[in-house]
């Protein structure tokens, strides 16, 4: 297992302290206990406990690794599991956030019934000055293998994003079904000038010197390019919601995905205000409900 699954990592993580010995062979008996887990049973379709126990050894397997790591709490990947969910729902962080910003919701969704998977993106949820080469390709990788590990379960897996990980959902339901989709401050419209809107369009930021002008972010908005294009061939329902003074992703990405929008379960929510922490701002009392009542009415 991996933070760096495609480019070098310059960022905090990479400095992190020498690891203790037993702690990295317990990290290898893990990986290689999954391993042999997920192996054995690839040739016959999982019942609910052994997909519990596939899970939980994934846990135990994420935990060591984020604890080997150095990883602080609030920012480690947090499993909400049940022997008797109606369902999966995988939580994607943003740029700016981390799993711990999802974990009041992920403890709802879990209360409803739901197995709750809220992923740790690397080098994300940190200062901006942190963020590695990585590509939005190699977030969208994790994104997958996260998916098609909940999807083995009972029920739908349903995908909720924040931020980025709005983007990285839509992208996920390019080459997957997700059951549905909640995309929450969704970053899909940037706050970018037009020039650089149109040099990423153009693909001109993969050039050395053109990237290091443009700043961190072109690779992320191209991801974001890539997601307006998947929105209108969507067929599953869709909730998104929005403030109008999100500082982070322009709102016309609401309405985007509101003309997009195929699915007549789709709904879809505007604040007039809150910013990019759409959850602090509006999840007790209002967003969180809303989010249930949505997932509640696909079952």
């Amino acid at each position: 297992m991996s933070d760096n699954r495609n480019g070098s990592s310059n960022g905090a993580e990479a400095a992190a302290p020498r690891t203790d010995p037993a702690l990295a062979r317990q990290v290898t008996t893990l990986a290689l206990s999954t391993w042999d887990l997920a192996r054995r049973r690839a040739d016959r379709e999982l019942d609910d406990r052994g997909f519990l126990i596939t899970l939980r050894a994934h846990q135990r397997l994420v935990a060591s690794f984020e604890r080997a790591r150095n990883i602080p709490e609030e920012q480690r990947s947090r499993f909400y599991l049940r022997p008797d969910a109606v369902g999966s729902c995988l939580l994607i962080h943003g740029i700016s956030t981390g799993p711990g910003d999802l974990d009041e919701l992920g403890r709802i969704l879990h209360d409803q019934g739901y197995n709750s998977y809220i992923l740790r993106l690397p080098d994300f949820g940190r200062d901006l000055s942190t963020l590695s080469d990585n590509s939005w390709e190699s977030y969208l990788n994790q994104v997958r293998d996260c998916f098609r590990l909940l999807d083995a379960g009972p029920g739908k897996v349903n995908v909720i994003g924040m931020g980025y990980g709005a983007t990285l959902a839509l992208l996920l339901a390019r080459d997957h079904k997700p059951g549905s989709l909640t995309l929450l401050a969704p970053a899909l419209i940037a706050r970018e000038s037009l020039l650089q809107r149109l040099l990423i369009r153009l693909r001109l930021h993969r050039i050395g010197f053109l990237r290091r002008w443009l700043s961190w972010n072109v690779d992320l908005v191209e991801g974001m390019d890539q997601a307006r294009g998947v929105a209108g061939r969507l067929r599953i329902p869709v909730f998104a919601a929005q403030c109008e003074d999100d500082e982070r992703a322009s709102c016309d990405s609401l309405r985007f995905l509101q003309r997009k929008a195929r699915h007549r379960a789709s709904r879809f929510r505007l604040f007039p205000e809150g910013g990019h922490a759409i959850l602090a701002s509006h999840g007790e009392g209002s967003l969180y409900d809303a989010i249930i009542d949505f997932l509640g009415a696909e079952e």
